[in-house]
């Protein structure tokens, strides 16, 4: 028999994901379902261990194993953790990865441990963006997202970057690509590709731009059907 837990809303902010939900608030009362629950010093830690499902509308989180320290209202999960987030339009992100942690004060989620992510704009986008990194960090408040060792954005086949650091701020919806090693940047179009190295990188998504700085040294390829 499948241990069942309800939780209040803001419990969902433990979910990987949350913080690229737009700031859209959970729509029901959480629950925890698992194989086994068990409560250790009259709640002081809560375990939850075997097929481990978090859900909440429109969230959704399942995990090996989860733990919530109550003294900190730390939450931490961890074995196969695989995130889904469905917005109203259709906007879709997934997240994997083998570590996570929430922590209330400071609002802030993180996810290490063959960690990526993966956002489909809508349910007909066939080119979603898929991030990889080794550790990925959430500030809820801030609504800022970091990437941080060997972090590879693509969305083949337009775009592919390779840092060591990369920060999504979506307030302003920029993408800024840095670190102590070199920036690249592979972009390709019906015109042609282009292959780019600088010290700093940005991106805006609305509208789509991208630039460089810092000794940029660049190669582009012209499209034979040009």
């Amino acid at each position: 028999m499948r241990a069942k837990c309800s939780f209040p809303t803001g419990m969902i902010l433990v979910f990987l994901l949350s913080v690229c939900a737009r700031g859209a608030a959970p729509k029901s009362e959480a629950t925890i379902t698992s194989d086994e629950l068990e409560i250790m010093d009259n709640g002081a830690k809560t375990f939850f261990r075997g097929h481990v499902i978090l859900k909440q509308d429109p969230y959704l989180l399942h995990a090996d194993q989860m733990v919530r320290t109550k003294a900190t209202s730390i939450v931490e999960a961890e074995g196969n953790l695989d995130g889904t987030w469905i917005s109203e339009k259709g906007e879709k992100i997934k997240a994997y990865g083998q570590k996570g942690r929430y922590t209330t004060t400071p609002q802030v989620t993180d996810l290490w441990e063959k960690a990526q992510l993966i956002r489909w704009e809508n349910v007909s986008d066939t080119a979603p963006v898929h991030i990889v990194a080794e550790h990925f960090t959430a500030h809820h408040v801030e609504r800022e997202f970091y990437a941080e060792g060997h972090v590879v954005i693509t969305q083949a086949p337009k775009f592919l970057s390779r840092s060591a650091e990369a920060n999504y701020d979506q307030k302003i919806q920029t993408i800024h690509l840095y670190g102590p090693d070199r920036v690249f940047v592979h972009v390709e179009d019906v015109k042609g590709s282009g292959d780019f190295t600088g010290d700093e990188g940005w991106a805006t998504l609305a509208p789509k731009t991208a630039r460089m700085t810092g000794h940029v040294q660049g190669h582009i390829i012209p499209s034979s059907a040009s």
